[in-house]
């Protein structure tokens, strides 16, 4: 039931002249396979080192490239804050600086980019995290000049409502994170297993008329391998399920 893969390109150390060899096994394993790469996740950005990672962005996007995706999904370089510390203008401000060259750069070897919805960290008290709102995604894609990745589990946590949040998105939405979580935490369960109202978000889909791919962010890492294909199998009746409502 599965025709396509989301290559992970955080997992490899970009930093080292190595992530070349390492990108053309995993073509050459698509090739063997027939699951050719329709999306990658670039680099999470590392506030530690903030020159390091933007040469793995650089190297990711020019692997992006090479892998030959559709779209390669990137975050915006936000945190949760408190309402006492946070400056829309400010936030705005710095994804902007950052993502622009990342942008420009995609732009150059024809990788087009798809930007992702942040998770709020809840607190005991009011806070916000710039992007996690669609309005505010939307603000920062359109100015870059690039599509939008929405994710549902981030969604779920924030509170938002996934079938408000697409109309807004509409023909700008590119890519598609499913998962769910139960509200608190960015579980990466499968779905249904969740507080996900999937009813609702599959409807928000429809409405905008999405066509991408079908796309699930879940952990299953820690799945024994006697039980790895029933889960394969859970997740493509998964999707045959809500693509019924």
């Amino acid at each position: 039931g599965f025709d396509a893969a989301d290559f992970p390109l955080w997992i490899i150390n970009l930093a080292e002249d190595t992530w070349k060899v390492r990108i053309e096994k995993a073509l050459e394993a698509s090739e063997e396979t027939g699951m050719h790469f329709e999306i990658c996740h670039l680099p999470f950005h590392n506030p530690e080192d903030f020159p390091s990672f933007c040469v793995k962005m650089h190297n990711a996007i020019d692997a992006a490239a090479m892998l030959g995706v559709d779209y390669a999904v990137l975050h915006p370089n936000t945190t949760t804050l408190p309402m006492t510390e946070y400056d829309e203008t400010e936030q705005y401000d710095a994804v902007m600086r950052q993502l622009a060259p990342f942008a420009e750069h995609a732009a150059k070897v024809n990788v087009k980019l798809a930007l992702e919805n942040m998770r709020l960290v809840p607190a005991h008290f009011p806070v916000h995290r710039y992007c996690q709102e669609p309005e505010e995604l939307c603000r920062v894609a359109d100015a870059l000049g690039i599509g939008v990745c929405w994710d549902f589990g981030h969604a779920n946590i924030g509170g938002i409502r996934q079938s408000e949040a697409l109309a807004y998105i509409g023909s700008r939405l590119k890519v598609i994170h499913v998962n769910d979580n139960n509200g608190i935490g960015d579980d990466h369960i499968a779905p249904f297993m969740g507080t996900i109202d999937w009813a609702d978000a599959m409807r928000g889909l429809s409405q905008i008329g999405f066509d991408g791919l079908f796309n699930f962010e879940v952990i299953c890492e820690n799945i024994p391998a006697s039980l790895r294909e029933k889960f394969a199998h859970y997740l493509v009746e998964c999707a045959g399920a809500m693509m019924k409502y």
